[in-house]
C-alpha cells in the first residue's frame, strides 16, 4: 500500500500530533480505509497509508472544514466562549448528536452537567483561550481563512510562522516564559501556521470530554485545571481511523485527574507493545494566574519501547 510522509506534522509537538489526527480524519471522509502511523526516530512525523498526494489531504480538509462551518458545533450564533447554561449545554449537544461528523467536535468541547463555579459550562482541557479571546470565533476564522496552499505547506513542512491568523495555543512555541526572555514575550506579534491550526481543530474531534467529580475531563488529560498534563501515544503500526480512536483512549492514563500516575503508567506499559505504541509523550498544561490563558509546556518522553 502506498504511503504519504507528512514531515510537517511532528509527533513531538501537541499541535503537530493533533494535526496528524486531523489529516487522517479528513482523508477518512474520502476513504475510510486510510491508515495512519508515526515514523520512528528522534523527530517522528505522521504517515498516511492508502493515499499518495498531500494535495488530496488538503482538499479533503478544506471540504471537512466547510462542512463543520455549516454544522452546529461551531455555529456563528453560539456564545463564542461556549459559556452555556445547563439547559444550553444539553441543547447544544443534542443538536450535535444528530449532525453526524459535523457535530463531533461539540462532544470534545463541553460535557453535560459539567459546570464551573459560576454555573456555566466548564470547557475541555484543550480550551486555552481566555480574556478577549473567543474560541468559536477564532476556530471559525481559522477554518474559513485557511487556504489549500497553507494546508499543503504545513503538511509537508517546515512550518513558516508567516500568518497573522488566530492561534488556539496548542503549539509548544506558544509557551514563552517571561523569566527566560530579555523582554515580555506577550508584547510580540504572534505568527501562526493556519494549515496546522485547521488540521488540529479537525484532530480535536478525536478527544471527547466528560463530566467527572473534579470537573470536565478530556481523554488524554490529567491533573488539575491550572496544572494539568496531556499524554499522547505514538504508534508505528498503520491503523484505521476507528482503531486510532480506541488507541487514544486505551493508551491514555487510566485515571484522569488522579494522583497515582506512576502506577497507571506502569500498568499501561505492559500493553503498549501489543498496541503498536513505540513512544508515549507528555506536555504539561499551564494556565496563567491572570486570565487563565493556557499553553503546552515542553514535551518529554515518559515511556519508550526498548
Amino acid at each position: 500500500m502506498p504511503e504519504l510522509e507528512l514531515p510537517g506534522l511532528s509527533g513531538n509537538n501537541p499541535l503537530g500530533f493533533l494535526a496528524g489526527l486531523g489529516a487522517q480524519a479528513a482523508a477518512s471522509e474520502i476513504d475510510a480505509s486510510v491508515l495512519m502511523r508515526w515514523s520512528d526516530g528522534p523527530e517522528p512525523h505522521a504517515v498516511l497509508a492508502g493515499i499518495q498526494d498531500p494535495r488530496t489531504v488538503a482538499e479533503a480538509a478544506m471540504s471537512l472544514a466547510e462542512a463543520w462551518l455549516k454544522g452546529p458545533a461551531l455555529a456563528p450564533d453560539l456564545d463564542p466562549k461556549l459559556k452555556f447554561e445547563p439547559d444550553g449545554i444539553r441543547q447544544y449537544l443534542k443538536e450535535a448528536r444528530t449532525a453526524s461528523a459535523t457535530g463531533s467536535l461539540a462532544m470534545c468541547l463541553v460535557a453535560e452537567n459539567s459546570l464551573d463555579n459560576s454555573g456555566k459550562a466548564k470547557p475541555s482541557d484543550f480550551y486555552f483561550t481566555a480574556g478577549q479571546m473567543k474560541f468559536v470565533a477564532m476556530a471559525r476564522e481559522i477554518l474559513e481563512g485557511v487556504t489549500q496552499d497553507e494546508l499543503i505547506a504545513d503538511l509537508t513542512g517546515p512550518w513558516r510562522y508567516a500568518s497573522s491568523m488566530p492561534s488556539l495555543m496548542w503549539d509548544v512555541v506558544d509557551d514563552r516564559v517571561y523569566a527566560l526572555t530579555s523582554k515580555n514575550p506577550s508584547t510580540e506579534k504572534k505568527q501562526t501556521n493556519p494549515g496546522a491550526e485547521a488540521l488540529a481543530l479537525l484532530g480535536l474531534s478525536r478527544y471527547p470530554c466528560y463530566r467527572a467529580a473534579t470537573g470536565t475531563v478530556s481523554t488524554g488529560c490529567s491533573g488539575s485545571w491550572k496544572r494539568g498534563a496531556f499524554t499522547w501515544p505514538l504508534w508505528d503500526r498503520p491503523a484505521t481511523s476507528a482503531s486510532v480512536g480506541a488507541l487514544l483512549t486505551h493508551a491514555s492514563m487510566p485515571e484522569p485527574h488522579g494522583t497515582d500516575s506512576a502506577r497507571g503508567l506502569e500498568n499501561h506499559a505492559r500493553q503498549y507493545g501489543g498496541w503498536g505504541v513505540m513512544r508515549v509523550m507528555q506536555s504539561q498544561i499551564r494556565r496563567s494566574d491572570q486570565g487563565g490563558y493556557g499553553t503546552f509546556g515542553p514535551p518529554r518522553v515518559i515511556w519508550q519501547r526498548d
